[in-house]
């Protein structure tokens, strides 16, 4: 109850001071908009064509900083932006939807937003499942991760979109037997929600390793494991679903498990299909695409004008928000340098980035560099990095 309490007055501090800000930000973004039509006489159908490839992180805060210097086009499967490391929360509060989803058109002035599935490219060409060509000068690949889900069935729902998620509130209210199949980052916070809201709810968490985020300090995996199992959370380690019939789930050790409702948190795998057919050797063993050091497409031959960032990149890395973030500016800052023909392209550098794991509303764990911080202090930061990312999407 106090917890609840100081959560709402916390909350509604940030609105104040983050809406203090946005008008800020507003201001400086009118005044940096009237600043280039003074000074940047070049008609915008003479400006380069840079086309961006999905609306994640990556793609939007790319779009977000050409669009006035160059003719831009966003191509993404949906219409809105999303901050995905808050979707699980629509789970138990549907309504939480409002503030991590924004519509493309909202905050994206001068881009064209085309809402298709890419399917091939070329050269100087993006081709989309109409058979639409989209021509481009420069052009970035940030067609992010998805579930590859061995089931069909829809008693196993992949946790990948809070328009999904949230769907199930209120069917999951009725349900007494829930299981969560994978035990890393999504399958540990799914179960802290679940439990953290709904009482009386059978959990059973299957992972196939032996521990809960196996490459996250040991006291952060311990607080994560005590976390779920104080709220009777059943968890299997060392175990793997391998088939189901109806509500039973068989493991590859013979396990049987009763579940009236599945929630599939394991087996993403990056979106590059669309490159297999021209450009198969971009592609890794792991599906990757892979990059040079300035983030520029390689495989059997060099391309200097398509670049790659986000989650898609082929960078042993946490796949981050912040990570897309960073690739980002460096596609944007090698973009310009391109184009100025002056300055030297920059690195992308892999480094350490914080991580804030929810184990329901009231509880998180901060990581960063092997140092931890668990419990309601975490959980009020993830609050605030919410606000402080949603805040360029207002």
């Amino acid at each position: 109850m106090v917890y609840g309490l100081i959560f709402i007055c916390y909350h509604y501090a940030l609105y104040i001071a983050f809406s203090i800000l946005h008008l800020f930000i507003l201001a400086f973004k009118c005044l940096s908009t009237f600043k280039s039509s003074l000074f940047n006489r070049t008609a915008v159908e003479d400006r380069k064509r840079v086309v961006i490839v999905g609306g994640g992180f990556s793609g939007t805060m790319i779009a977000q900083k050409l669009e006035n210097d160059f003719q831009v086009t966003l191509i993404d499967t949906k219409d809105y932006f999303e901050f995905t490391p808050s979707i699980l929360r629509t789970i138990v509060e549907p309504t939480h939807i409002k503030r991590i989803q924004v519509l493309h058109s909202h905050y994206l002035k001068n881009t064209n937003v085309v809402q298709k599935k890419v399917t091939d490219l070329n050269a100087d060409q993006v081709f989309t499942e109409d058979r639409t060509n989209i021509p481009y000068d420069y052009l970035v690949l940030n067609s992010g991760s998805s579930y590859n889900s061995p089931f069909k069935e829809s008693s196993v729902v992949a946790s990948a979109r809070a328009n999904t998620l949230r769907e199930y509130f209120y069917h999951i209210r009725k349900l007494k037997r829930i299981l969560i199949i994978g035990g890393g980052i999504v399958g540990v916070e799914l179960a802290g929600e679940i439990v953290s809201h709904f009482k009386g709810k059978e959990v059973t968490l299957i992972h196939s390793q032996s521990q809960l985020m196996n490459r996250f300090p040991k006291k952060a995996v311990r607080y994560a494991e005590r976390y779920l199992l104080d709220h009777k959370v059943r968890i299997i380690y060392n175990e793997r679903v391998i088939a189901h019939k109806e509500n039973i789930f068989i493991t590859d050790h013979g396990s049987e498990i009763v579940s009236d409702q599945a929630f599939l948190c394991t087996g993403i795998v990056p979106n590059s299909d669309y490159l297999k057919k021209s450009y198969p050797n971009t592609i890794s063993e792991f599906g990757y695409i892979k990059s040079n050091d300035y983030l520029q497409m390689v495989g059997s031959s060099y391309h200097k004008n398509i670049f790659v960032s986000g989650d898609v990149l082929n960078v042993r890395e946490e796949k981050l928000a912040q990570t897309a973030e960073s690739t980002a500016s460096v596609v944007v800052q090698n973009i310009y340098a391109m184009e100025s023909r002056k300055e030297k392209l920059t690195q992308y550098k892999s480094s350490a980035k914080p991580v804030l794991i929810s184990l329901g509303k009231y509880c998180s764990i901060f990581v960063y560099k092997g140092w931890v911080l668990t419990g309601f202090i975490p959980a009020l930061l993830k609050e605030a990095v919410e606000w402080k990312t949603m805040i360029r999407y207002w």
